[in-house]
C-alpha cells in the first residue's frame, strides 16, 4: 500500500510542463462583490486567449452558477465519490468560460483529512488540460483546508471595497494569512468605490499597514467603481463585461485584467499543479520554494 511520502515523492517527481496557474480570489468578509469580479475577471482573460477555469468553492452559496442562470446538476463530491470525473462535472458559461459550481461536495472537501485528500489528487491533474489559469472563488471565513488553498496558490487576489469594517476584515484575514509558514503573492482589488482617490486611499492603506506589521508586500492590482451596472448585470444574470461592455465598471475590470496579466509577481512559486498540490499538502511548517 502507498504511503503518504510516497505520493509526496510522485507529486515532486510529475512533469509539469502546461504550467497551469492557480489563483485564490477571497475576501475579509461577504457582500464585497467578491464573485462578480472572479467571474468577470475570467471572461476578460478568456477574451485575452486564456483557458479559465472558476472553481466556485462558496458551499451554501453557489453564486457563480446562479449568476450565470445556469442549473448544475453536479458538483466535487461525486469526484471524491468516484461518480464522475473531474471533466464531467464542469460546465460553460459565456465566452467559454469554464466553470464548477460549489455545493455540498466544496464543503466536503474542506474537511477531508490529509489521507483522503492524497487519493483524489491524481483525479484532479485533469485539469492540468483543461486550464491555464484556475481561479478559486472561496466563501467568507476560514477553514483549515480552505487557509491551505489560499497559501498553496500561486496568487491570491484579496477584494475589499473602502468601508472601514470591510479594510479592518480585510487586514484581519491578511494577518491570519502572514502568520502561516507558507505566503502566497497577495494582490489587491478595491471594489464599488465612489472615487479613483478614495480606492487608493484605501488600497495605500492597508499595503501600508501590512508591509509595516508583517514586511509584506501587497501588489495592488486597482479597482472598480460603483457603478449601477454592476447591480443590474447581477440581477439579469449576465455578467457586466457581456451585459454592458462600455460601462464604468467594465472598463475597469478590463483594465484590472490587463495589469494582472502584465505585471509581475512580488515572488516567484513553482507554477503548475504539482507545485500547488505539493504546497497544499505540506506540512503546516513547511516553507514555500
Amino acid at each position: 500500500m502507498k504511503d503518504q511520502a510516497h505520493n509526496l515523492r510522485v507529486l515532486k517527481n510529475r512533469q509539469n510542463n502546461k504550467k497551469t496557474k492557480i489563483v485564490t480570489v477571497t475576501s475579509g468578509k461577504g457582500g464585497v462583490g467578491k464573485s462578480s469580479f472572479v467571474l468577470n475577471l475570467a471572461i476578460s482573460l478568456t477574451r485575452r486567449g486564456q483557458r479559465v477555469l472558476v472553481i466556485d468553492t462558496d458551499f451554501g452559496f453557489s453564486n457563480i452558477d446562479v449568476m450565470l442562470g445556469v442549473h448544475t446538476e453536479y458538483d466535487l463530491m461525486d469526484v471524491v465519490n468516484g461518480d464522475k470525473s473531474i471533466e464531467e462535472i464542469i460546465e460553460t458559461g459565456h465566452e467559454g468560460v469554464k466553470f464548477i459550481s460549489g455545493g455540498s461536495g466544496v464543503y466536503e472537501l474542506t474537511k477531508l483529512s490529509r489521507k483522503q485528500l492524497l487519493s483524489i489528487v491524481d483525479t484532479l491533474y485533469g485539469l492540468e488540460d483543461v486550464a491555464d489559469t484556475i481561479i478559486f472563488d472561496t466563501s467568507a471565513g476560514v477553514s483549515d483546508n480552505m487557509l491551505r488553498l489560499i497559501c498553496a496558490s500561486h496568487e491570491t487576489i484579496l477584494v475589499t471595497t473602502p468601508e472601514p469594517t470591510a479594510i479592518v476584515d480585510a487586514y484581519a484575514l491578511v494577518k491570519i494569512i502572514c502568520e502561516e509558514s507558507i505566503v502566497p503573492n497577495l494582490s489587491l482589488v478595491v471594489n464599488n468605490a465612489d472615487s479613483r482617490n478614495a480606492a487608493q486611499t484605501a488600497m495605500d492603506g492597508l499595503t501600508r499597514i501590512v508591509k509595516k506589521n508583517f514586511d509584506i508586500e501587497i501588489k495592488k492590482l486597482g479597482y472598480i467603481l460603483r457603478d449601477i451596472n454592476m447591480h443590474n448585470a447581477v440581477t439579469k444574470q449576465v455578467p457586466v463585461l457581456v451585459s454592458y461592455p462600455k460601462s464604468t465598471a467594465s472598463v475597469n475590470i478590463e483594465v484590472l485584467a490587463s495589469k494582472y496579466l502584465n505585471t509581475p509577481s512580488i515572488k516567484t512559486i513553482k507554477l503548475g499543479l504539482a507545485g500547488f498540490f505539493e504546497r497544499f499538502l505540506a506540512k503546516r511548517s513547511e516553507k514555500a520554494e
